[in-house]
């Protein structure tokens, strides 16, 4: 089962996203849901931080819903993302994957091994 934690820091106007385990056709539609509510908190651009460093790939509707996460997120106004990997490769590959056609790997995406590193690169970005 999967689960997650999002959460808006509109303060440093920053998305925290972390996702666990292995994600089902039934944690779709709530993570989706709960990803909506919190982008809608931001009155501007912000910038997203991704923990998927426990996240396992999932079943082809979870896919799909990486892929409609990661358009809603880009609707809502993300600016610069760092993703945290935790070294752990086939959630990263899934993810790089499902995303690539939303977000190239470009100048606005960095890695982090933990979510304290990713604050860091985005303070000093």
């Amino acid at each position: 089962m999967g689960t997650f934690q999002i959460r808006a820091d509109t303060v440093k106007s920053r998305l925290y996203i972390q996702l666990y385990g292995f994600f089902r056709e039934a944690d779709v539609q709530p993570t989706l849901d709960a990803l909506r509510t919190e982008c809608g908190k931001f009155a501007g651009p912000f910038d997203v931080v991704m923990d998927i460093s426990k996240f396992l790939p999932g079943s082809p509707r979870a896919a799909d819903a990486i892929k409609q996460g990661g358009e809603l997120v880009k609707e809502f106004g993300r600016r610069r993302a760092v993703r945290v990997t935790g070294g752990v490769i086939t959630g990263l590959m899934q993810f790089k994957r499902l995303v690539g056609g939303v977000f190239a790997e470009d100048e606005t995406v960095r890695y982090a091994s933990s979510i304290g590193e990713a604050d860091g690169i985005l303070d000093n970005w």
